[in-house]
């Protein structure tokens, strides 16, 4: 005979940076005779994903002889991120959190999510540009163009976004990136440091590449011998 016991959990999930809070009760029904005994992950931990994105995180269980294999998600913050069914849909920039959690035994897991706008860089702002020419490659593999691309950043600020060029047989970006300087004797002063990430769209990733340079006004690299970025 199956024993059925109702189960109303409160559920608060605190994220410290910023500090978000969302509560909530949630009525869930449990069997005893079902296997509790297991655990649960998502099958990413961290996303990066832009407005208007939408994607599926998978919960993973072990042992994998599990039966009961809902989950309940929820977004700490609908306004950066909201949950419809198993999708978990970006609406505006900001960072939330999603939180899984296993019918069977009431298991957690978290995933962050870091909702960015669009890339664009409004050009108007700035007194002046320079142009790098780059090539790029991740864990040790050319750089996908149709789902990874390329910026330039100042900070958290985007100021340049890398355009293919093809020289040959062989597939360049240009990246004209935009700033601020002053000269002094000639040469800028304080120049802004420019380093430079890659987004991945397929993997919802973020990756920091290896080289920087100084925003000056000048020209870094050439079609012929472009700067190589690669992957920490």
């Amino acid at each position: 005979m199956k024993i059925l016991r109702h189960i109303t959990a409160f559920l608060c999930v605190v994220t410290l940076a910023p500090l978000i809070t969302s509560c909530g009760l949630i009525d869930m029904e449990f069997d005893e005779n079902v296997q509790i005994d297991f655990d649960m992950r998502l099958d990413h931990d961290t996303v990066y994903v832009e407005e208007g994105d939408s994607f599926v995180l998978q919960p993973l269980f072990t042992p994998d002889s599990v039966i009961n294999r809902e989950v309940l998600f929820l977004s700490a913050d609908d306004n950066v991120a909201y949950v419809n069914n198993d999708t978990i849909v970006a609406v505006s920039e900001g960072e939330t959190v999603i939180n899984a959690i296993s019918v069977a035994n009431e298991k957690m897991a978290f995933c962050q999510v870091y909702v960015m706008a669009p890339w664009k860089v409004d050009i108007y702002k700035y007194s002046n540009d320079m142009v790098a020419y780059v090539t790029a490659s991740i864990d040790g593999e050319p750089l996908n163009l149709e789902t990874q691309k390329i910026g330039a950043y100042v900070g958290g600020e985007l100021r340049g976004i890398g355009e293919l060029i093809e020289l040959n047989d062989k597939k360049i970006l240009q990246i004209r990136i935009y700033g601020h300087y002053e000269l002094g004797d000639g040469e800028p002063t304080r120049p802004e440091l420019v380093r430079f990430v890659c987004y991945d769209k397929e993997k919802m990733m973020k990756t920091n590449l290896s080289l920087s340079i100084s925003f000056d006004g000048e020209t870094h690299g050439s079609p012929s011998i472009p700067l190589e970025l690669r992957s920490r």
